[in-house]
């Protein structure tokens, strides 16, 4: 019997290391020109979820659109989530789960950083949402509470499956945390 390929890929995912500090994570985002408002395809590369778990971006990059890392600090500093987008380049380790990944799917996926300083006074995810395709999720450092269609799930440090057309959020964050999420279409 054929293995599942999207648990072939969890499998993957959830047994490579990687070893990131809020100290690397806050050192990429001052890479000044890594950052556009948007890349080509449209999407943004950094995003802020906001109270009413609207995307902020507009206030942390320039008129040339190059990302400001001290304006987007302030936003971290007082408990705002930012989504870093396409962040599968920045280290070897990175590089590494995506090529792992790349045989069993046969093209490159999107990976994302969701990090948070740790709140209990701000939304730390988007509402429930759900996407068309699956999401693995891996904790990097840090715990979170997560609802996946109505069931409540705490990880720490395994990776869970967000499978395409659940409805998802995080519930709560309350210590500072990076999770990578990869979109698997």
């Amino acid at each position: 019997m054929m293995e599942d390929p999207l648990h072939k890929i969890y499998d993957i995912v959830d047994n490579h290391d990687i070893s990131l500090s809020e100290e690397d994570v806050l050192g990429f985002l001052q890479m000044y020109r890594r950052w556009p408002l948007n890349y080509k395809c449209g999407q943004p590369s950094v995003e802020v979820i906001t109270e009413y778990g609207l995307n902020s971006r507009g206030d942390f990059f320039d008129h040339n659109g190059l990302f400001l890392y001290d304006r987007w600090k302030r936003c971290y500093d007082v408990g705002f989530t930012t989504i870093m987008s396409n962040i599968l380049d920045l280290t070897p380790q990175l590089r590494e789960l995506s090529d792992k990944i790349f045989p069993h799917i046969g093209h490159n996926i999107c990976g994302n950083f969701y990090f948070s300083p740790g709140t209990t006074n701000k939304r730390v995810s988007f509402p429930p949402h759900d996407h068309n395709y699956h999401v693995i999720v891996k904790p990097i450092y840090g715990k979170a509470t997560w609802q996946i269609n109505g069931e409540v799930f705490k990880n720490s440090t395994r990776s869970i499956i967000i499978p395409a057309g659940a409805s998802h959020s995080v519930n709560e964050c309350p210590d500072k945390k990076l999770s990578l999420t990869l979109n698997i279409i």
